[in-house]
């Protein structure tokens, strides 16, 4: 299993931090077949430079101070774009997106979502995404593919809570 925190960062990335993600994305898309256009790059490095989470609107807002006027179907085009390519994630809990953190392929990851600071952190677990699905199918739900989300509290939050209302969210 693997685990990254991809959101609510102690510090904004490097610009060669950015700079490696970007020309890897590049790369990516290029052997995906899909081109990496200007502006869906800037989308994907405004993303990468707030170091976190983020709505579509504050990436519209980045682009305006940075264009003029910008159009909110310009934004959603490019990071349905950079979702299909498994470069982003939307995150329906917080409505944001979030940089993957995986190898660039197809993957279905479980993003733990903290109610209290909204902290996104991605696991890479396909035995436990199967298992759900797994479940799903038995239960004859209309499974759709997509990330499965699970809301909770994080380490850090729940350090800072008073040890009653640590022992209300302990590990299950």
């Amino acid at each position: 299993m693997r685990v990254a925190s991809i959101s609510k960062p102690t510090s904004k990335p490097s610009g060669s931090k950015v700079a490696s993600q970007l020309e890897a994305a590049q790369a990516h898309c290029r052997v995906q077949g899909s081109r990496l256009t200007a502006q869906r790059k800037e989308i994907f490095e405004l993303l990468l430079r707030r170091g976190g989470s983020a709505k579509a609107y504050d990436l519209q807002d980045d682009m305006r101070a940075r264009h003029g006027r910008v159009a909110p179907s310009t934004v959603y085009r490019a990071l349905e774009f950079l979702m299909a390519q498994h470069l982003v994630h939307r995150v329906d809990a917080l409505n944001t997106f979030v940089v993957c953190t995986a190898e660039h392929s197809a993957h279905h990851p479980l993003l733990l979502v903290c109610s209290r600071c909204q902290s996104v952190t991605e696991l890479q677990d396909d035995a436990a995404y199967e298992a759900v699905r797994k479940k799903l199918r038995q239960a004859d739900s209309g499974f759709v593919e997509s990330d499965i989300e699970v809301k909770g509290v994080c380490g850090k939050c729940r350090a800072q809570l008073p040890a009653v209302e640590q022992s209300a969210t302990a590990h299950i």
